[in-house]
């Protein structure tokens, strides 16, 4: 747990950096130079540094030993808690769904751009138990219904996982199909939620899934291939499972999932449009089923058309690049636009020829795809709440790189040896092991992070998390059993009663406070130190010593309904997930040789965190005992030092954003233009 202690100068460390004539950061090294509360004493840093890079560079280790992804690595259940089912009629098991319900809609939209359908909701925190007037804390949430603009898809040339890293080594092949794993997912996550909407009465008619007339073609001839065809094989398969595959693999759009609400037509979130302007599918059949092009066929429910998923899976020996496709279809509402790896390899497949060969390997391959497929398709509702859940996805993806236990002055010394791992991955993509790495740091996760890679989400989520930003969204943390914030750890309480740890005065502001401190701070890593009880806000002196103390922990999740009532979602709650966070040890063993002397550890991070965090806390004010922290110079912005953002370093490499340099005034102005975008969120 968090660590507070009265002795600020011993917490803290009673060393401080100083600033050289060249400009350069460097560590005192005598007692007589200058100390301060917000600064950690190199000891400090040298044992968060050492600590992270040992841990990181052993997941790189072993990552590159193995070269594959581990059994459970893109086992999806692992990241399911307590989560509500997706709003809609057709869910029966839940209250919510006893009866025909009109849930509260809102609907955003900009100038110039589609408009995206909401539903409310309302979360129940259960906060102390006691014997005082604060038990319990609601918190308003949004999850996406319906988008007017398809995801743009196109193709990945940098050969990021070309040959699948997680192929059965008994039938080993090269290539990967997860791009048109990706397209089908997308449709039967689009087909249930139209069966999950749509209910009886006319005002529901207009839900609907139905073809558009784009298609992709057939190839007739087995030794043509056009260059920028990717020719795909559907093996012996139903006209109408052929014309399913001609749908989701047409350029632009050949189907569409919708349903009508207040006079306008929303799609599917996970709705997908292929534009990738120099590549479109062939599909080869071995019977008629090219015939389809002319047939009558109704687009498949969603069930159905996860049997032509498996089938497509068992001909190709796609082995677990099912689910990593299913995980990759669920960061489409929050990636915007997405990039796949090309296909490769399916014009034949040594699998194909034994499936015709022998008919009890086929039957059990055949199972043991169905089986584990089908266990997938019955959590879609769960899954479909966390990929629709704000920021949810993207707030998880950067929990990797959270550590609760790092307080906000140490951030860049946690921070900055994770990158120094990762860096030389990044830069020669290879993506297979940087997947294995990520998912090692939060293994609950892991499917998640193949996911973003495929996709490309994971690439804008790493370079903010790079500069110490951390994206927070508390309801995915509940729903996944994951700590997003310090502001979810248990109270800590002082021996001395005058005290107050700052950890714990922002949760007290945030449970009690007034209109400044009534959301979530951005901010998830802890301030440092203690503060006077007779300092602090009145409702902080109010709660400080209840019985128990006071948290924030997740209890109950409501439909907010047009009558303005409410509808409880029971929710999914099959699965216990575990979070297993490590504090940073106290005392640092031998450093490694390869790591670097931590004097190098740049403090621009810490400073942005410690800024951060500061300025909620005191967004009414400082204590005249702070005095000297609130003129520190990691709080206090000079504007006279503000720079023309525009202007860029001459020796930043622009086309590689993890080599530009920002400035502390750069960073300071990112941060404030983040912390505003996620507040108009």
């Amino acid at each position: 747990m968090y660590k507070v202690t009265t002795n600020i100068t011993t917490y803290f460390g009673s060393s401080n950096t100083i600033i050289t004539n060249s400009g350069q950061r460097q560590f005192p090294t005598t007692m007589s130079e200058v100390e301060d509360e917000l600064r950690p004493s190199k000891s400090d840093i040298d044992r968060v540094y050492s600590q992270t890079s040992q841990k990181w560079s052993s997941y790189a280790k072993d990552s590159y030993h193995e070269r594959e992804f581990a059994p459970d690595t893109l086992h999806l259940p692992n990241m399911l808690g307590k989560i509500p089912s997706y709003p809609g009629h057709n869910i029966s098991g839940t209250q919510a769904r006893k009866e025909k319900l009109e849930f509260d809609l809102y609907t955003r939209s900009f100038p110039g751009y589609p408009s995206t359908l909401f539903v409310k909701g309302i979360s129940l925190w259960n906060v102390g138990d006691a014997d005082c007037d604060l038990r319990e804390k609601t918190l308003s949430h949004q999850i996406l219904l319906g988008v007017q603009k398809p995801v743009s898809c196109s193709f990945w040339t940098d050969g990021r996982f070309e040959n699948w890293s997680g192929h059965s080594s008994t039938h080993p092949r090269d290539g990967n199909c997860l791009a048109i794993l990706v397209f089908a997912w997308s449709y039967i996550l689009s087909a249930r939620w139209v069966e999950i909407q749509k209910a009886s009465g006319s005002d529901y008619v207009q839900d609907r899934i139905i073809y558009l007339p784009c298609q992709a073609g057939w190839r007739h001839d087995a030794n043509e291939s056009l260059p920028g065809t990717i020719d795909i094989n559907l093996g012996d398969v139903s006209i109408c499972a052929a014309r399913w595959w001609t749908a989701i693999l047409a350029k632009e759009e050949g189907w569409r999932a919708e349903i009508n609400r207040d006079d306008a037509v929303y799609q599917s979130p996970w709705s997908t449009a292929f534009v990738a302007a120099d590549f479109q599918f062939s599909l080869m059949g071995t019977n008629n089923s090219h015939s389809c092009i002319d047939a009558v066929c109704l687009p498949p429910t969603s069930e159905v058309a996860l049997g032509y998923l498996i089938e497509f899976c068992c001909l190709h020996n796609a082995g677990s690049q099912c689910s990593a496709a299913l995980a990759a279809a669920l960061t489409l509402p929050s990636a915007g636009n997405a990039s796949l790896p090309l296909p490769t390899s399916h014009a034949s497949s040594l699998l194909a020829q034994q499936l015709k060969s022998d008919g009890s390997f086929s039957t059990a391959r055949h199972l043991k795809y169905r089986e584990g497929t089908l266990a997938d398709f019955e959590l879609l509702p769960y899954y479909m709440t966390l990929s629709c859940s704000g920021r949810g996805i993207e707030a998880l993806l950067c929990n990797t790189f959270f550590n609760p236990h790092v307080p906000c002055n140490l951030v860049s010394a946690w921070i900055q040896p994770i990158f120094e791992v990762l860096n030389p991955i990044i830069a020669a993509k290879d993506y297979d092991v940087l997947a294995m790495i990520l998912g090692k740091a939060k293994p609950n996760i892991a499917a998640l992070w193949v996911g973003a890679l495929i996709t490309g989400m994971a690439h804008p989520v790493i370079q903010r998390c790079r500069n110490g930003s951390i994206t927070i969204e508390i309801h995915s943390s509940a729903w996944t059993n994951t700590t997003q914030t310090f502001m979810s750890l248990n109270p800590q309480r002082l021996p001395n009663s005058d005290r107050i740890g700052r950890p714990e005065e922002c949760r007290l502001l945030y449970l009690a406070g007034e209109e400044l401190n009534s959301r979530l701070p951005i901010c998830p890593w802890s301030p440092v130190g203690t503060t006077m009880l007779s300092e602090t806000d009145i409702c902080v002196r109010v709660h400080a010593h209840c019985t128990g103390g006071h948290y924030l922990r997740y209890d109950s999740w409501f439909w907010s309904l047009k009558n303005g009532g409410k509808a409880q979602e029971v929710g999914f709650s099959g699965y216990e997930t575990t979070e297993n966070i490590i504090p940073i040890p106290e005392d640092s063993p031998d450093p490694c040789t390869h790591i670097q002397d931590p004097k190098d550890v740049a403090e621009d991070i810490s400073m942005m965190t410690t800024r951060s965090i500061f300025s909620w806390l005191r967004s009414y004010g400082w204590p005249a005992t702070e005095k000297a922290i609130c003129n520190h110079s990691w709080i206090y912005l000079d504007c006279s030092d503000s720079e023309d953002e525009s202007e860029v370093d001459p020796e930043d490499d622009v086309s590689d954003p993890g080599k530009v340099k920002y400035s502390s005034a750069k960073m300071e102005r990112i941060v404030v233009w983040l912390d505003q975008s996620e507040l108009e969120s």
